[in-house]
């Protein structure tokens, strides 16, 4: 299947997405060394490159696919939950942990974020009756609060439904049609996910 994804030439959507990795990592490389290198910074640079790697795959396959890749979202759900429980199990703060820069990242938070989005997101699919969202978006919902946290569900929320409107409007009038248009959401939801996660750094 990753064989059919993935060409040797790249098209369009693919420059799009390898431009807009690109630009975060730039971007998170200056956040995260603006004012020093040490091995703190160099590990959690290290770990949220794959993190953001991760994110543009599930975005990248769910834009190509229109489903939502479910091991690799399934293995990141898993462990951000298992990290978040132990990190507030250890430090027992409900104020977060300092980790770099202006960054708290705070285990309590975003549990919260991640039942309060989770719920939101498993209430569509049931009401929808999964014609509006799947059981992968709410996966992905999970993974959002458990990263961003419930204190930034509203950025999130605006990037997220900004962006894919702005997308759907641009489909709509070159397809010449407004109804029964499929827009992928994971997409947008990691641009959310990227944008404040950088921004808070």
């Amino acid at each position: 299947m990753r064989s059919q994804i993935f060409k040797t030439k790249c098209n369009t959507t693919e420059k799009v997405f390898i431009f807009l990795l690109t630009l975060s990592l730039l971007f998170l490389a200056y956040k995260v060394f603006c004012e020093q290198i040490t091995i703190q910074n160099v590990f959690i640079f290290l770990l949220l490159t794959g993190l953001f790697l991760v994110l543009t795959f599930l975005a990248y396959f769910d834009f190509k696919k229109m489903e939502v890749h479910n091991t690799t979202s399934l293995y990141l759900l898993i462990s951000l939950a298992i990290l978040n429980i132990l990190l507030y199990l250890i430090f027992k703060d409900s104020t977060g942990i300092r980790v770099i820069g202006e960054w708290v990242y705070n285990p309590y938070n975003n549990m919260i974020g991640a039942i309060v989005l989770g719920s939101i997101f498993q209430l569509i699919v049931l009401i929808s009756k999964e014609k509006a969202l799947g059981q992968g978006d709410v996966r992905i919902a999970l993974i959002t609060g458990l990263l961003i946290g419930m204190s930034n569900l509203l950025e999130w929320g605006y990037i997220t439904i900004f962006s894919a409107l702005i997308y759907g409007l641009i489909l709509a009038f070159k397809k010449k049609k407004f109804k029964n248009l499929k827009i992928p959401l994971l997409p947008f939801m990691v641009l959310g996910i990227l944008s404040v996660l950088l921004l808070v750094l």
